[in-house]
């Protein structure tokens, strides 16, 4: 029994699911779950070939919702909940009472409600520190301020002022016309002409000001920097006389790992340690280079984990599942193995297979047509001013090379809609109409199918070389897009090359 449940793979496991891989538009192989379809470009997109939008920010402990000013000022983290220094666990509060004198009678003690922070994990407690317990539970933990707090903020303000005269060059720019010389792309932030002076003996030069009357604004407001002078320190500090001879505990030694999740005071000991405040995290939309709709579109509310819009490619493409293999697989024999192809809309579809060569004949016929279905072109407009027409293209180190040829099924497959009823349905899909052929398909169960198909892998391949065999899979896509002058939904051909690993050879 146990034998044969260990002989059940996981579906979700990532290395049975990269045996079949998708090709994007851009070039780039990727599974289906990893995979984006555009409405309106009718093609898929990989996470190279979107763009990144930050809808929101919360935390992941209270669910606090924040705008990003007040996430940018807060550095990104919340002000309620904490980390564990030690095992970045998240630190519970906990209650308890602390006898105080009475205010009236001082004689007298009563007892008082105080809070502290403790890790369910490790058992870190903030008393380990020395900090002592708060009258609230959350907003009245000290913070701790780092030792160049104030040098940080003159470096922060310089580049602030830094970044505004970059854009106010780029403004005048976009309307003059005027191209930067080499001078001052190497002279961008002033280090080349500080040392010059430098060397020279020459004291440090003030900031110049910008030509413009803004520039000459900013020119004014900014803040001067000036490399720190060398200090020579004349007082050394005195080392402790036990040092050489305490014996050293290395529980007590902070790893580094701790030590870089405080950079504004790194714990060296265990006793500097110090509470840290969590991360925010993100909800992001993703949108199409091409056309600018939205891919992806999460909710609003952090508890919620639904999308407004959800265009992965699971949801529209046919998925691609190696069913069966023949367990023989010698170099130059003809392997045969059973895709199970599954339709996941609600509309029936028609799948065609075909080879290598047959999809960039069909590819170099439609690149001579006009591209793009004429009946979307006003969905297409870009949305916003600027449009990311540039699709990123994978290079030669992301292409699979097939070590075997695939022979293909010739006609097509008929796949029935998905029905999530239909397991208890006895009576199955209404296919009256279709005639299956029994060289193509093996078995047909609700809006699956199995399709043989046989693979000739080359002489040239060793034993234990995994087989790639690769083909394109060509389907009816059903458009179900709302639109006022469109009454009835559109289809087309939609071709997407697959490559398969039949496993390694014998």
């Amino acid at each position: 029994m146990a034998s044969a449940a260990a002989s059940i793979p996981c579906p979700f496991d990532e290395a049975l699911l990269s045996r079949v891989q998708y090709t994007c538009s851009c070039g780039a192989p990727q599974t289906l779950s990893r995979l984006y379809f555009c409405r309106h470009c009718w093609a898929p997109r990989c996470g190279y070939c979107v763009s990144h939008e930050v809808d929101s920010h919360y935390c992941p402990h209270c669910l606090e919702n924040m705008p990003s000013a007040e996430a940018r000022l807060k550095k990104n983290r919340c002000g309620n909940c904490f980390d564990c220094p030690v095992c970045a666990h998240n630190l519970s509060t906990r209650a308890t009472s602390t006898p105080v004198p009475r205010p009236d009678d001082p004689s007298q003690l009563v007892a008082k409600k105080v809070f502290y922070l403790v890790c369910a994990f490790c058992h870190w407690t903030s008393r380990d520190i020395g900090l002592p317990d708060q009258a609230v539970a959350s907003g009245a933990w000290p913070d701790l301020e780092p030792h160049q707090a104030a040098r940080l903020a003159q470096i922060q303000e310089h580049y602030r002022g830094l970044a505004q005269r970059e854009k106010l060059e780029k403004e005048s720019r976009r309307f003059l016309g005027r191209k930067l010389s080499y001078m001052q792309l190497s002279d961008k932030y002033g280090v080349s002409s500080a040392v010059a002076r430098k060397r020279a003996g020459l004291p440090p030069a003030a900031r110049s000001q910008l030509e413009t009357a803004s520039g000459a604004e900013a020119g004014r407001n900014a803040v001067e920097l000036a490399p720190s002078p060398a200090v020579a320190i004349e007082e050394v500090e005195v080392l402790p006389e036990d040092l050489f001879t305490r014996p050293v505990v290395l529980s007590d030694v902070m790893a580094l790992p701790a030590r870089l999740s405080l950079l504004e005071q790194p714990p060296v000991m265990a006793r500097d340690l110090y509470l840290k405040h969590k991360h925010l995290m993100i909800k992001r939309s993703q949108r199409c280079r091409e056309c600018e709709h939205n891919l992806c579109k999460p909710e609003y509310n952090p508890s919620s984990i639904k999308f407004k819009i959800q265009l992965a490619a699971f949801y529209h493409v046919p998925e691609v599942v190696i069913y069966r293999v023949d367990p023989v697989r010698k170099p130059g024999t003809t392997v045969r193995f059973i895709l199970k192809i599954v339709n996941p809309t609600q509309h029936p579809t028609q799948v065609e297979f075909l080879s290598m060569g047959q999809y960039q004949a069909a590819r170099q016929s439609l690149e001579g047509a006009p591209a793009g279905p004429p009946e979307i072109s006003p969905d297409k407009k870009p949305l916003g001013l600027i449009r990311h027409t540039m699709l990123v293209k994978a290079g030669e180190a992301q292409q699979i090379v097939a070590n075997a040829q695939c022979l293909v099924p010739v006609g097509q497959v008929h796949l029935p809609q998905r029905d999530d009823a239909a397991e208890y349905d006895d009576t199955g899909p209404d296919i009256k109409n279709v005639v299956d052929d029994e060289k193509i398909v093996a078995w047909r169960k609700d809006n699956r199918v199995g399709v043989h198909f046989s693979a000739r892998i080359d002489s040239d391949v060793t034993p234990n070389t995994p087989i790639m065999t690769s083909m394109a899979l060509k389907f009816l896509y059903t458009n179900t897009i709302s639109a006022l002058e469109q009454k009835e939904a559109q289809t087309a051909e939609i071709m997407i090359p697959v490559h398969l690993n039949l496993g390694p050879a014998s």
